[in-house]
């Protein structure tokens, strides 16, 4: 009987530490899917600003006012909020409709991540001005040069013309508008056969050594062992947090979206594009890559998908 104070005490420890473990399990589970795809916690500044630390420099009583609703914050013109927009290139977060309970697990959950030294850098961003570009993307843009003068020369010339008006043989021209067309059609014909076997894409009954799947949402792409096919699933399957598959294997990219269209797009070390698909909701696009050498690839999206497109980048290692 002298016991049962203490053991009341403990046991109400014990639920206090289960109902905080809840607690940030919630918070985990909705910053991975409201938040993770535009913030960092330690990792650097992407659409959004880097979280780490924000509940210190912050008051609790803003941060829930603005998680709950950044758009009546920044109609009303909150100094604050005003100054992120600007300070983001303008885009504004969206009304996430988180509940107060939501809110508090969700900050809660940012308060209690604990970032390493190391990983306080940012992240260094992408250079693609090195290397040289090579081909056959650097044979195609020289040929798409040519064309593009081609054309303007044309242009050019029959603008020029119109200075001296003279009867058109209409039968000739439509003859030579003929042999263009025709002209074409061969060509356009014969790099499809040539190249159409060549296609990275999954034939019937093939499968790579390596699968991986692929979730695209608005700013990120997120890469797992398993299939993430909701909002929901980012709170519970594990996401890879540094991609490495080994060189030489055949990878098969199962690819899809969360939100709108996305392109998925594979680059080499030398910048050239080696495959893409493209990442829909409600569809899965298998995408298989032979990756020859140990580099770095790069994942960069090809289809404008919003304002903050072009911090649509992602890579991985092959080693």
């Amino acid at each position: 009987m002298h016991n049962m104070p203490l053991a009341a005490l403990l046991a109400s420890f014990a639920l206090a530490g289960v109902a905080q473990a809840d607690t940030l399990s919630d918070g985990h589970a909705a910053f991975e899917q409201k938040c993770a795809a535009c913030h960092t916690i330690g990792g650097g500044d992407r659409v959004g600003p880097d979280l780490h630390g924000v509940t210190q420099r912050r008051s609790e009583e803003w941060l829930l006012r603005f998680v709950m609703a950044p758009d009546k914050m920044i109609a009303a013109g909150d100094p604050v909020a005003t100054q992120l927009v600007e300070r983001y290139n303008r885009i504004i977060m969206p009304n996430l409709g988180l509940a107060e309970g939501e809110a508090r697990a969700l900050l809660a959950y940012i308060a209690s991540v604990v970032v390493e030294p190391a990983a306080t850098a940012p992240a260094a961003p992408l250079d693609l001005s090195r290397p040289a570009l090579v081909a056959p993307q650097s044979t195609i843009l020289a040929a798409f040069l040519a064309l593009t003068v081609l054309i303007a020369v044309v242009f050019a010339g029959v603008a020029l013309s119109t200075r001296a008006p003279a009867t058109v043989d209409v039968h000739r021209a439509y003859g030579l508008r003929r042999l263009f067309f025709v002209i074409a059609a061969v060509v356009l014909v014969a790099l499809l056969v040539a190249t159409l076997p060549r296609t990275p894409y999954a034939g019937v009954g093939t499968r790579g050594d390596r699968v991986v799947y692929v979730a695209a949402r608005q700013f990120d792409f997120v890469f797992s062992d398993e299939p993430i096919l909701s909002i929901a699933d980012l709170g519970s399957v594990p996401k890879i947090q540094r991609l490495e598959v080994p060189a030489g294997t055949l990878v098969e990219f199962r690819v899809t979206s969360l939100d709108v269209n996305h392109g998925f797009g594979v680059y080499g070390p030398g910048r050239q594009l080696l495959a893409q698909t493209q990442a829909m909701p409600g569809y899965v696009n298998r995408l298989l890559v032979k990756l020859d050498g140990p580099a770095q690839y790069q994942v960069i999206c090809l289809e404008y998908c919003a304002a903050g497109h072009h911090h649509m980048q992602s890579s991985f290692i092959a080693n």
